[in-house]
């Protein structure tokens, strides 16, 4: 630290300053990050932050992501980044789309209730709909592409309506649309030779919406592991802190002493998972026919 900082705060020059990195990658660090790991951060949109090995990589580029950089998530390792531009906000629009005949309503209580109440009550009855091949499907693009190859000319689609479709069948097909969207990241880098064993979760939705965590188990068919952390991103950077502190040998012994437990397991249910067989593709089918319209 400089003479002149070290006045100002009060602090000895001899402390250790650590630089800053990018949130979700002290996300994952905070929840454990590991190879065959991807910790998925899911809030209002998604960053899906994993690890590999250098020789795993070698000299690729992994196509159709976000990021890669050597060392950019943990030192040894090759960093790489991919999401969802849309995940939570998907479910906020729809909220917002079903109150459209409240906004002639007078702020107070009473319509302040039904918006904190709306996607709970959707929720609740659209998980008790019995899952079905023929249901809706719907495409998460409402705001573009992130991953695979991202495109933010793209457009959302819902498919399959009927006269007797209802707003929880809609809001159902939104929340395996996140879901649908999530797995052809993990199916996209598969393909590129990297291996995904489970997923990490951190972030809001992660915490809040127990539908949302089953629907993706069950359609990744693989387990969730959601971390315990409020924090985790702060979590990561204070492991990196520990260490340039001498806390710490280096960052793995700090998450070792330092990582969060998790909180719940989401397993797959191997009769959803695979109903979703059939209804992902339809998505991949519906996918595709809103890229040829876009062209």
């Amino acid at each position: 630290m400089t003479t002149e900082w070290a006045g100002k705060l009060g602090l000895p020059q001899s402390i250790a300053v650590a630089v800053g990195a990018l949130d979700a990658h002290m996300g994952a660090v905070g929840a454990s990050v590991a190879p065959g790991v991807l910790t998925r951060i899911m809030g209002t949109s998604t960053c899906d932050i994993m690890v590999a090995e250098k020789h795993e990589i070698g000299d690729r580029c992994i196509e159709g992501i976000c990021g890669q950089v050597d060392g950019s998530v943990l030192p040894g390792f090759i960093g790489l980044e991919a999401g969802q531009s849309a995940f939570g906000d998907i479910y906020a629009w729809f909220r917002k789309f079903m109150s459209w005949p409240l906004k002639d309503i007078p702020e107070g209580e009473a319509k302040q209730k039904v918006m904190d109440t709306m996607l709970i009550e959707l929720t609740r009855e659209a998980q008790a709909l019995k899952l079905s091949e023929n249901d809706i499907v719907a495409l998460d693009w409402m705001n573009g592409r992130r991953t695979p190859y991202a495109d933010q000319n793209v457009k959302g689609m819902i498919a399959g309506l009927t006269l007797g479709s209802t707003a929880p069948e809609v809001f159902k097909a939104l929340v395996e649309a996140t879901a649908f969207g999530s797995r052809r990241i993990v199916e996209h880098m598969k393909a590129q030779g990297l291996h995904i064993d489970s997923v990490n979760g951190i972030g809001g939705i992660s915490k809040k919406v127990p539908f949302v965590m089953q629907t993706l188990a069950d359609v990744l068919d693989m387990p969730i592991r959601i971390v315990r952390s409020q924090q985790t991103c702060a979590l990561g950077a204070a492991m990196f802190a520990a260490v340039a502190a001498g806390v710490y040998r280096d960052i793995m012994e700090a998450m070792k002493y330092m990582g969060s437990d998790v909180e719940v397991e989401y397993k797959p249910d191997t009769r959803r998972a695979r109903v979703y067989e059939t209804l992902y593709k339809k998505y991949l089918e519906l996918a595709k026919n809103a890229e040829y319209i876009n062209l």
